[in-house]
């Protein structure tokens, strides 16, 4: 009951005694090391791309869509879009759509890799952005990067103390996040946690809690 006034559900309490087992925690990124409330907090036209036009193809896409990330962008671009046409969401890339006839996607690093539309220029800037632990959406079409869009999520205040407290009894922390690499990296240092893995897909998140069960032992998620 104490728990359930809490926003917490607990099955029964076995469940309750059975954490004085855990050797190791899974902890997601958004929302739960971080307040889960990210921002726009920069954006640009890449190459010689129209602003107002690549702000509306944004818009289009983003309110369709009901990812955090997503939400950030509509909210901070403040512009209405033409409705997305076909659109599609792409699980742990981003989302896709035709916006007065183009075909678009909006998407992260790892989107616009597989696509070849990254160049040395491109990775200089996502990297920037990375290392200050913001996660970067790209707006594209099929031939080339239209615009960045920089969105950043502050640490929950009781993150770094809940890790010490978890290090304190001997339980480790391993963040797994489907965010970049240098981004995810960014955040857990900020958090202190050491042991953070981006780029992870949900399937590839089952594999890394299943590794660190062989690894550790008992594991919560």
């Amino acid at each position: 009951a104490a728990g359930a006034r809490r926003g917490i559900l607990i099955k029964g309490g076995t469940y309750l005694e059975d954490a004085r087992l855990l050797k190791a925690v899974a902890l997601d990124k958004t929302g739960t090391i971080t307040e889960g409330k990210p921002k726009l907090v920069q954006w640009h036209v890449w190459g010689a791309g129209d602003e107002a036009a690549a702000q509306q193809m944004a818009a289009s896409l983003a309110g369709r869509s009901d990812h955090p990330v997503s939400k950030a962008i509509i909210q901070g671009l403040e512009v209405p879009g033409p409705e997305a046409e076909n659109f599609k969401a792409l699980p742990g890339r981003g989302v896709e759509g035709v916006v007065n006839g183009v075909r678009l996607v909006l998407g992260n690093h790892r989107l616009i890799h597989e696509r070849g539309l990254c160049t040395p220029e491109l990775e200089a800037e996502l990297a920037i952005h990375e290392k200050q632990g913001r996660t970067v959406t790209l707006l594209a079409d099929d031939s080339c990067v239209l615009a960045l869009f920089a969105v950043a999520d502050t640490i929950r205040e009781t993150s770094k103390q809940a890790i010490v407290d978890l290090k304190a009894l001997g339980v480790t922390s391993v963040m797994l996040t489907g965010d970049n690499t240098a981004t995810a990296k960014a955040i857990a240092a900020q958090a202190g946690i050491d042991d953070a893995r981006g780029d992870l897909l949900p399937e590839a998140k089952l594999d890394a809690i299943k590794e660190m069960q062989k690894r550790y032992g008992a594991t919560g998620l």
